[in-house]
Parts: structure tokens; C-alpha cells; sequence
């Protein structure tokens, strides 16, 4: 995340720079479009993030998170950088990009928290039932077979 924030910081710099005495940049032979370009930020962010909270798990996996987000989208850094490049140049359109981008990350936070209410509502009416069944039928916990996570079968050793 730390790399992210000083590369956002670094292009708005340029940004700041007054704009006679930078050439436009030239169009990327190879041009991303807009929305594959919001997607490859919103990768890197989330990879970057998941670097943070964890990084072990990815060197644990054999993962190189550049590597693995240029591999996924079929380009290189040095074809990212290029594009990166051109888009800052204009800063609305640069903008957009990452409205975008914390647009879809805005979606994922909402669906994250929708699944983690799901779980413990789930996991809450399962501990009651768990509770209610052991009572009654003086069950172990070690006897208990779960099919799915909505579903729960006990199995009666007596």
C-alpha cells in the first residue's frame, strides 16, 4: 500500500508541474484501455492491501505480486509504466480511472461485509441449534457431522 500511495503522490506531483514545460506523452503502442486500466490498479491495490495484512502467505505460495498482476492482465511493467504515464498526463481522465477503481472497491467492501453478516447470522443459529440438539439428546460435539453450512445432521450414539 506504501508503494501505491508514494506512486499516486509522485504523479501528482507531475501534475502540479506546469504543463509548458512537459511534452504531451506520446500514445502508448501498445494502449491500454481505460477500464483494463482500472482493473489493473484495482488488482495492484488489492494485492497491496493483501500484502499488508499478511505477506507470508503470498512468499509462503510462490506468489510475486507484480509479476502475478502483469501475468494476469497479459502485459509487462514496462508496458504499465508507459500507460501509466499517458493517462496521468490528463489528470480528469486519470481521475476517472481511479473513481473507478474506488468504485469497484467500494462494491467488494459491501459484498465482504454482506457475506460476513451472512456467516454470523448462520453461525449463530447454528450454535443454537447445536446447543438445543446437545441438550436433548445428550450428544458430544465430536458427533456431530456437518454436510454444508446450512445444513447440520446429528448422529445419535446412543
Amino acid at each position: 500500500m506504501k508503494k501505491l500511495s508514494y506512486i499516486l503522490i509522485i504523479f501528482s506531483l507531475f501534475g502540479c508541474v506546469n504543463n509548458s514545460l512537459i511534452e504531451n506523452p506520446t500514445v502508448p503502442v501498445n494502449l491500454i484501455s481505460q477500464e483494463k486500466m482500472a482493473d489493473i490498479i484495482y488488482d495492484m491495490t488489492l494485492i497491496s492491501v493483501a500484502k499488508g495484512v499478511n505477506k507470508s502467505i503470498l512468499e509462503n505460495n510462490g506468489i510475486i505480486p507484480e509479476e502475478y498482476i502483469f501475468k494476469k492482465h497479459s502485459i509487462d511493467s514496462t508496458i504499465f509504466a508507459k500507460n501509466n504515464e499517458y493517462y496521468s498526463f490528463d489528470l480528469k481522465i486519470y481521475q476517472s480511472i481511479y473513481d473507478e477503481v474506488k468504485i469497484k472497491l467500494q462494491k467488494n467492501k459491501k459484498s465482504i461485509n454482506d457475506s460476513i453478516d451472512i456467516i454470523r447470522k448462520l453461525s449463530g443459529e447454528l450454535s443454537k441449534k447445536l446447543i438445543k440438539e446437545s441438550k436433548i439428546n445428550k450428544i458430544s460435539v465430536d458427533t456431530i457431522k456437518f454436510d454444508s453450512i446450512t445444513k447440520i445432521n446429528l448422529i445419535n450414539t446412543n
